[in-house]
């Protein structure tokens, strides 16, 4: 039997759908993206049946009255030697086509979150179809994609038919193997995977390329053709060899790019495979990139980090971790003193009916308090959307070409001069390494989200609470990176 979720499984990664089948449950590890997802098409469904009058039915009896809409309904079919089951989200009365059960027919409706209808989606609807076939008699010759603007588009179902039937062909032939597929060359999808544990023991085991820190799918299939397939392959590699054989494969006149990739890659595999720190090749921090001169006669520095719902495309908390220099005439440590007191965290929570402007207001006024602080961030979103909410509240280019000379990434200076041993150079992954521990288990942006919208919809406490105490942490682990940066400029 085939259901509609290891359909989409299977689309995603054959990996993970042939451990939904046969993986063992206590190596699953739950992740708040799919609650995030199922709760935003929630709600377009809801704003798209509010907004057409349509009444929700949940009922297989209501089809046979001609109910408007349908949601939720769970179908079996059956599409030549496969059994079929899916929960179908939402179906639309049309009058035009007749079925088994009068003169109308429904149609599949799909919500789509990305800017584009895409595969998985089509062939989503096509067994939809298939499912609704089974049940009133017919395949709806279209089915129809919702966007999160309330936008609705059609999709020809027909054309797609014989791309469904294959699929079901290789979804039978895969499941049923003793062994698990191959991983996918885009490891980055696998964060968000429920079976994210299990893979990544099974990529540290066989020496997956996709790990390597700068290796995605395209570089991946680059050096398999080199015969290059593993990270201790690739640690053992030339570099000048290397930057010429890529060369070769795509541009010969960028030989010079080509060989800095190479350097870069085959040190980055170098550095996993020796699990030690390296310096970059040249990367002696000039003065306009050393942190120790950016915060050399700083009387304090100001980390800051920022909370978002990216579907909802707010950023709805901006922290700041204020950090005063005990010693003005000491060494710059960012260290904290055991017996000195805490930095404090100024969380500025910038609600919708807020607007920019209050949300400016507040956040200026707490800048102003400390005026000339270097703003510390780990990544570029901070900078972007702190300069972008500047702009829009029409803040005069003079101050905004002063905050944008006080913000400094702390990931792009880690970046620019150390190679870690590590496969993401991301925020959670450096500072994990480095010693750091959130206090929420699990903690991470996409489960924050999940606190904020449950916060905004019961006002619960409790969730408000772990949300400041995961920007707090996040401030903190930013100190933390900047700590140990500053601790090897100083060393040199």
């Amino acid at each position: 039997m085939i259901s509609d979720r290891l359909l989409r499984s299977w689309l995603r990664c054959p990996r993970k759908a042939w451990q939904d089948l046969h993986g063992s449950p206590s190596q699953r590890a739950w992740h708040p993206q799919r609650a995030i997802q199922l709760g935003q098409e929630q709600r377009c469904l809801s704003r798209y049946g509010a907004r057409h009058g349509l009444a929700m039915a949940r009922d297989a009896a209501e089809a046979l009255r001609g109910a408007a809409a349908i949601q939720g309904l769970r179908l079996l079919a059956r599409a030549g030697r496969f059994q079929l089951r899916g929960r179908v989200p939402l179906l639309l009365r049309r009058d035009d086509a007749k079925s088994r059960f009068g003169p109308w027919s429904y149609v599949p409706l799909l919500v789509r979150t990305g800017r584009f209808i895409n595969r998985e989606q089509r062939l989503c609807l096509v067994f939809l179809g298939r499912l609704l076939q089974g049940f009133q008699g017919q395949c709806p010759p279209y089915g129809l994609v919702l966007s999160t603007d309330g936008a609705c588009q059609q999709v020809s179902l027909n054309p797609l038919q014989p791309q469904l039937d294959e699929l079901l062909e290789e979804m039978a032939i895969g499941l049923s193997q003793p062994r698990a597929p191959e991983l996918i060359a885009e490891r980055k999808r696998c964060a968000i995977c429920s079976w994210r544990r299990p893979c990544n023991a099974h990529a540290a085991t066989t020496g997956h390329l996709g790990d390597v820190s700068g290796v995605g799918a395209g570089r991946r299939r680059q050096l398999i053709q080199l015969q290059i397939h593993t990270v201790a392959e690739l640690a053992r590699s030339d570099p000048s060899w290397l930057g010429q054989a890529l060369a070769q494969q795509g541009h010969p006149s960028q030989t010079g790019h080509h060989n800095a990739l190479a350097t870069a890659l085959v040190l980055q595999a170098r550095s996993q495979q020796s699990q030690q720190v390296r310096r970059r090749d040249g990367a002696a921090p000039s003065v306009q990139s050393s942190l120790t001169t950016r915060l050399h006669q700083a009387p304090g520095v100001l980390f800051y980090d920022i909370e978002a719902d990216p579907d909802a495309r707010e950023n709805y908390l901006h922290g700041f971790l204020v950090w005063t220099r005990p010693d003005p005439v000491a060494p710059l440590n960012l260290t904290l003193d055991p017996t000195g007191p805490s930095p404090r965290h100024h969380p500025v929570l910038c609600l919708p009916q807020h607007g920019d402007g209050c949300c400016w207001r507040r956040i200026h006024g707490l800048l102003s308090r400390f005026p000339g602080w270097p703003l510390l961030h780990y990544g570029e979103t901070e900078q972007v959307e702190l300069l972008r909410l500047a702009h829009r509240v029409g803040a005069s280019t003079a101050l905004r070409e002063e905050l944008k000379q006080r913000l400094v990434d702390v990931h792009q200076l880690v970046r620019q001069q150390w190679v870690l041993p590590l496969s993401s150079y991301g925020l959670k992954s450096v500072a994990t390494w480095l010693g750091f521990r959130w206090r929420q288990p699990n903690a991470e942006g996409a489960r924050a989200v999940l606190w904020w919208r449950h916060w905004r919809r019961h006002g619960h406490r409790q969730d408000l609470r772990r949300i400041l105490d995961y920007n707090h942490d996040d401030c903190q682990a930013t100190r933390v990176v900047a700590a140990w940066l500053l601790a090897q400029e100083q060393s040199l």
